[in-house]
């Protein structure tokens, strides 16, 4: 799990009721819905938000997993060794809509985790209606659940953000650079933290301040 994923450093925006359904969705293990669905565009946080929820299910001492269905085979295997009384979170759905032997597994993995009384939080860039879901009893368990959409930062979050994710690691982004950053690069928030990474990197082994001109030199390597 990754060290930033957590609740803490994700900049909420508008999303304010969504994260506090998550913080109860990851706490309470008796009532409530136990199906939750995220969804919205690349780059808006929908990882960082299932790694966030089950860092504070695991705090609570429910347990949990994190699974990309874009990345894992969702086989007889893995079914078998899933806990289905604590909380699986399910990443990149859209990667199982139309797969008619993923989609009967996933059926099986949700009767599960609801008669063990576990959660499923699952993540993609569509909503349920919208994910081309082909078998019908997995469609209907999947529309019962509550959505949301994660709303993106706009423009003004997005350099706040980004500026205070900065600081976080000792470095100072002028208004200039910020400016300069917005403007070249790619705008969602995962391309953008994964240039504060490489800048960071670069920074320090050659022990220069962020500038302009060293971001146009870094642009050439």
């Amino acid at each position: 799990m990754p060290d930033a994923a957590s609740f803490e450093n994700f900049h909420t925006g508008t999303n304010r009721e969504l994260i506090s359904t998550l913080h109860d969705f990851s706490a309470d293990a008796e009532g409530g819905s136990r199906l939750l669905h995220l969804f919205g565009d690349f780059g808006c946080g929908k990882t960082h938000l299932l790694y966030a929820t089950l860092r504070l299910a695991r705090e609570h001492r429910l347990g949990g997993l994190y699974v990309s269905a874009d990345e894992t085979d969702i086989g007889e295997s893995m079914l078998t060794h899933i806990d289905g009384r604590g909380l699986v979170c399910l990443d990149d759905l859209d990667a199982v809509a139309g797969q008619t032997e993923s989609e009967r597994r996933l059926l099986q993995l949700y009767e599960r985790i609801q008669a063990e009384g576990g959660r499923l939080l699952t993540a993609a860039a569509h909503s349920v209606a919208h994910l081309g879901v082909e078998l019908p009893d997995l469609a209907s368990r999947l529309l019962s659940g509550t959505a949301y959409r994660v709303t993106p930062l706009n423009e003004v979050q997005k350099r706040e953000v980004l500026k205070t994710r900065a600081l976080s690691r000792g470095i100072v982004l002028s208004d200039d650079v910020l400016e300069y950053v917005l403007r070249r690069y790619p705008r969602d928030t995962h391309a953008l933290f994964s240039l504060l990474e490489r800048i960071d990197g670069a920074s320090l082994s050659e022990k220069r301040r962020v500038t302009i001109p060293f971001l146009q030199e870094l642009e050439g390597r």
